[in-house]
């Protein structure tokens, strides 16, 4: 089937090119994050200006940002997200297009991964399964390495010590020409985290961590037509398993992370594509003990070949289409070494009507050897009311397929489960003018065949497809910017409200704040620059019967920087600034009042 497949797009793609019609600007393969066909979405993306300000894990900076929810068992512990009430593993996470969540739990761990040297993040919240293929349910996050062909030079380098004797380091270089391409980063952060537990005689104790990550790219323009593209991302991380309030711990966890792509894009005069090749392996080391040698581990290597192709079939009309094949194999002390092989298809449909309606209609389809993947579609669609209002909508199928851990954990596995679905819809206004845009979205999300983990005996749990959750919400957002004189403001705020009911219980899931706010006020003058930095999180439950909870609160977090040179900024960070005394996760505080002194030179 594969062969057949394979043979069909170059079939077509060699019929492309023989066409004399010349839209080349017209038929540009826009990637999965792109506006066009997310039509009916709000797509955020943070640039390289704030993402290499400061050397910080993925997850501070989204918080900061982009007003999202993130489970931390103590600061630079184990970070998972839950975007519109989602669980870790509904969020996809992706890396220059292709997905890099856990083979083996399906999460993605925000402390492993660090924003730095990424020329973009982007932001997709809500469903898209059909684009992304499993786990796309609360929304995505990709880190995008952006390609300019233009003749530079650029170096940067970032330092910075912090308290609980952290420092930090981060250099890139960037080379390239007409037709080549180069960047290289590299980075490292160490603490002791040993801050002091409020309102207690305890410090964060067995808490220290090391991070240390190399990412590349590089390109090469063959002709006009062809592009040859390549991306490594090699990160090590160490982390000592903090206490908590009511016990100690010894714990280590130690992971490293290899993932290695190749990218060509081939561009015709009706059509573009885009083929990818990728390595991605996993391997994780822990110590209940780190003074001993004993210790558990896991380990997957997956192998991934993906192609997509665009065909415009006349101006603001075309039709996409691609194929994603995944072969992986793991293994671990407490799971079984197995493989697992997983080919998806989908086509999109794109138009533009009058200039004023956008769509964009979809399907996918999977087939796999170890369960049925069922069949999903999905419609978005965009309505210029105004020049500076609009309508957006979207409604889709999705699905989440089981993890290594759920198949195949040491007797207690089952192979029998099927992938959980859900349907999803969602409505926004939105507002644009010269110096104040808004937007508010309203979004509803019913899921079924949830796997949890559930005791079959006093003490044997096992995976089974039980839960069915309803999620609905709503999210504000509104940004207004303006100069008076030399006086430069930026206003951001984000608002969200979630209720996420297990249907069985009626009640709210645990570690799902109801409401969660960001605001970001920045002034610029002269050469200074001023930060400040609200977050408001609700309160949690984090018992399923909704009797027990963790307190809500507040931060507050100040950044001053000072250009003293061309390209030297000095900047000096002040992190919870009221001194609250807080938790995300129940028995686990965070850290006290703390500081950062940074210096960012570019040339």
């Amino acid at each position: 089937m594969k062969n057949l497949l394979f043979f069909f797009i170059i079939s077509i793609t060699t019929y492309a090119q023989n066409d004399s019609i010349n839209l080349l600007d017209d038929v540009k393969l826009h990637g999965n994050f792109s506006k066009t066909i997310n039509a009916g979405f709000n797509i955020q993306i943070i640039q390289d200006s704030i993402i290499n300000n400061s050397v910080e894990s993925l997850g501070d900076l989204l918080q900061k940002h982009a007003n999202l929810y993130f489970k931390q068992n103590g600061y630079g512990m184990v970070s998972s997200i839950s975007l519109r009430g989602s669980s870790a593993s509904q969020t996809g996470i992706y890396w220059n297009g292709i997905a890099i969540n856990s083979a083996l739990n399906g999460q993605t761990d925000f402390n492993t991964l660090s924003a730095n040297g990424f020329n973009q993040i982007e932001i997709r919240k809500g469903a898209g399964s059909t684009l992304f293929g499993s786990g796309a349910i609360g929304g995505a996050i990709n880190l995008k390495d952006k390609i300019s062909f233009t003749p530079k030079i650029g170096f940067i380098a970032n330092l910075g010590y912090a308290s609980f004797n952290t420092s930090s380091l981060f250099f890139q270089s960037v080379i390239s020409h007409d037709n080549y391409y180069t960047k290289v980063s590299i980075e490292g952060v160490k603490a002791d985290n040993d801050y002091p537990f409020l309102e207690t005689e305890l410090i964060n104790e067995n808490a220290k961590f090391k991070n240390y990550q190399i990412k590349s790219a590089l390109a090469y323009k063959l002709n006009h037509n062809n592009q040859l593209k390549f991306f490594t991302n090699y990160s090590y991380n160490y982390r000592e398993f903090a206490r908590t309030i009511t016990a100690p711990s010894k714990n280590l966890y130690k992971n490293t992370d290899n993932r290695i792509l190749f990218n060509w894009i081939n561009t015709g005069n009706k059509y573009n594509s885009n083929l990818n090749f990728a390595f991605l392996q996993e391997d994780y080391k822990f110590y209940l003990d780190k003074n001993l040698a004993d210790f558990s581990y896991g380990k997957t290597d997956s192998y991934l070949i993906k192609y997509d192709i665009k065909y415009l079939i006349k101006k603001q009309q075309s039709v996409s289409f691609g194929f994603e094949n995944k072969f992986t194999k793991g293994e671990g002390l407490s799971i079984q070494k197995k493989e697992r092989n997983i080919l998806e298809t989908y086509a999109l449909y794109h138009q533009k009507l009058f200039n004023k309606l956008t769509y964009n209609a979809s399907v996918r389809k999977g087939f796999s050897n170890v369960y049925t993947i069922p069949l999903i579609y999905a419609i978005n669609a965009r309505m210029d009311i105004l020049s500076n209002f609009n309508v957006r909508a979207n409604y889709s199928s999705n699905y989440k397929l089981p993890t290594f851990n759920d198949l195949y954990w040491e007797f207690s596995g089952n192979e029998n489960l099927l992938p959980e679905t859900s349907i999803s819809s969602e409505i926004g206004l939105y507002f644009n003018s010269k110096y104040f845009s808004s937007n508010i979205i309203a979004y509803q999300i019913k899921s079924k065949n949830l796997i949890q983990w559930r005791p079959v005996t006093a003490t044997f749990w096992k995976p089974l497809n039980v839960q069915e959750v309803t999620n609905n919400g709503f999210e504000f957002d509104i940004k207004s910017h303006f100069n008076i004189n030399k006086h430069r403001f930026n206003i951001q705020s984000k608002y969200a409200f979630t209720r996420a009911t297990d249907k069985a219980l009626q009640k709210q899931l645990i570690y799902v704040p109801f409401y969660k706010a960001t605001s970001n006020f920045n002034y610029e003058y002269n050469g200074w620059q001023f930060n400040y930095n609200f977050q408001f999180n609700g309160f949690v439950f984090t018992t399923t019967s909704n009797t027990q909870y963790v307190d809500s609160f507040n931060l507050s977090n100040i950044q001053f920087h000072k250009k003293i040179a061309n390209n030297i900024t000095i900047g000096f960070y002040i992190n919870n600034l009221f001194n609250k005394n807080y938790q995300i996760v129940a028995y686990r505080p965070m850290p006290n009042r703390n500081y950062k002194l940074n210096i960012n030179i570019k040339f």
